[in-house]
Order: structure tokens, then sequence, then C-alpha cells
């Protein structure tokens, strides 16, 4: 793995158009910690639409996707003075997502803590709308009670599959049972969760893997394809490692069944069951006063 540390100039990317923007309650920006990802060597990494992008492509060069990461060393100090920059009106309307190009949480994470530094920051600024923090890392869960002090983070965990032979007979990743412990776990300390079956993978059963689901006390549940998700109708996975090895990586069949079983599910009732983009868009948060009141810095 090649790791290159840098300054970066920026740290939140604003959402004018494109897959985030376009939701029923929109994300305003992304942020990322990291170019490149440590899971671009698994089986996430094989159809990961951010191996396309062209931030990836700049940045990148000729490193293939998951042997190479740039570090923006600086970005707690950057998301710091941004925040401090904006307005309370403006930064009640920020709605971001952590990471859209990159797992916050990959194995570099353990060692340089950007993420875990950037949400020390956020915990500082209580009038924030959302903070969507995307993850297929079983490392979330050493964050989760500081997770719990930023009134408007969601922790969104990825879990595609019941399957672990699945993922095993093709690049591996991080442990499945690991992945709901910390759903679990996130739930028990009342953080906000949602579990992102995104990309759905081949599983044993819609029953099964539906009742796995229902059981984790996740509050929402959303159910993605390839063609659905990666934001050109499955143009960039059509040109995928794993399109290569899987001929019927196009097909979406089992996912509509999962999410038909979830959906019609009695025990659903309290838990929202949503559809790709549309299931991301989390409405805006309810702001109480008291969670208005401004927090003391920390420098």
């Amino acid at each position: 793995m090649e790791i290159h540390l840098r300054e970066a100039k920026s740290i939140l990317g604003p959402q004018r158009g494109g897959f985030l923007a376009s939701g029923t309650y929109p994300y305003t920006h992304t942020l990322s910690c990291y170019v490149g990802c440590g899971f671009g060597s698994t089986t996430c990494g094989m159809y990961c639409y951010a191996q396309f992008l062209p931030n990836w492509s700049f940045v990148g060069g000729s490193a293939t996707w998951g042997s190479a990461v740039h570090i923006k060393a600086n970005a707690p100090q950057l998301l710091d003075e941004t925040l401090a920059k904006m307005r309370p009106a403006t930064r009640q309307k920020l709605r971001i997502f952590m990471s859209s190009s990159t797992d916050p949480y990959q194995p570099l994470e353990n060692k340089y803590q950007l993420t875990r530094q950037c949400l020390e920051v956020f915990a500082r600024y209580p009038d924030l709308d959302l903070l969507l923090i995307q993850t297929r890392s079983p490392l979330v869960e050493r964050d989760l009670a500081l997770i719990k002090q930023i009134p408007y983070a969601w922790l969104s965990m990825t879990i595609e599959t019941n399957d672990q032979s699945y993922l095993k007979n093709l690049r591996g990743g991080p442990p499945l049972e690991k992945r709901w412990q910390a759903v679990r776990a996130a739930s028990q300390q009342d953080v906000p969760t949602q579990i992102a079956v995104s990309p759905c993978l081949p599983y044993t059963s819609a029953e099964q893997f539906g009742q796995w689901l229902i059981e984790s006390s996740a509050r929402r549940i959303i159910v993605d394809t390839m063609v659905d998700g990666d934001g050109t109708a499955g143009y960039r996975t059509s040109h995928s490692p794993y399109a290569q090895a899987v001929p019927d990586w196009s097909e979406t069949r089992h996912a509509r069944q999962l999410y038909d079983h979830l959906r019609h599910h009695p025990q659903t009732r309290n838990i929202t069951i949503g559809w790709s983009l549309d299931g991301f868009s989390i409405p805006p948060r309810i702001r109480k006063t008291e969670d208005l009141v401004a927090q003391p810095r920390l420098l």
C-alpha cells in the first residue's frame, strides 16, 4: 500500500448536482479525509464507483484502486476553520455525507484517526442539520460514544449480503458478523443507525436476511443496486472488475425481492424502509432550543 500525506486546500465538497444532490432531501456537501481506499483490494473495491471519479483519476495517477491512499493530514483543522467562518444560519443548512468516495473507517484510520478528529470538531458545533457517516468497517465501534455527542449524526453501516461465503469467494472484506455487532452496539448506545444494503449482493434468502435486518435494531434499512446506485445507471459498474467476474451483475430482482419483503413485513412498521437514493434521503431534523445552545470551543 502506497501512503501519501498531503495538505488539502478545502475539506467540504459542495454538491450542486449529481447523485447526492438529487434526492428528496439533498446533501449539501461531502467530506473525505482520504483519497483512495484501503478496502479497494477487497470485494467492494471490485465494483466501487469511486475508482472512476475525477479526484481519483487525477490524484491516483497510474495506481490501481486499493493500492494507494492519499491522506489529507490537515482535514480536522480545515473543517474547524470552515465551520467557524460560517454564520449559524448557514451551518444549520449543512447536510454532509461522509464519505462518498472512500470509507472514513478504512484500515488507515486506525492509525491516523482523521475521521475521529473530524467528529471531535463536529461535536463542538451542535447546529448542523445532518452528518451521515457511511462505512462498512467495524472500526466505527471505537467512536460510538463520540458520535452520540453529535445531535445530527447518523451511522450508516453497509451490509450488502448475509452470505459471508459469497464475499470470501471474491476478495473478502470486513467480516459481516463484526458489522452486525457494530450496528447492535450503536443501537444500544442510542446512536441513530441505518443499514445500507448497498449494493444488494446475492444472499441466502429474503426471509433470513430480512429477519436479521429487522432484528438488528437499526432505525432505517436501505436497499440499493449497482444499476440504481452508482450514479450513472450502471454505466460505471459495467466497466468494473466486478462486472467482468460476475456476468449477471446488473440483475436487480433479488434486491427488489428483499425490498418488497421488508416493506410488507409486519415487524417493520417502526423502521423506515428505503430504496436507493431516496432511501438515503434522511429528513431534516427537528431542532430543539437546547440543541442550538453554543458549546465551548476546545482549541
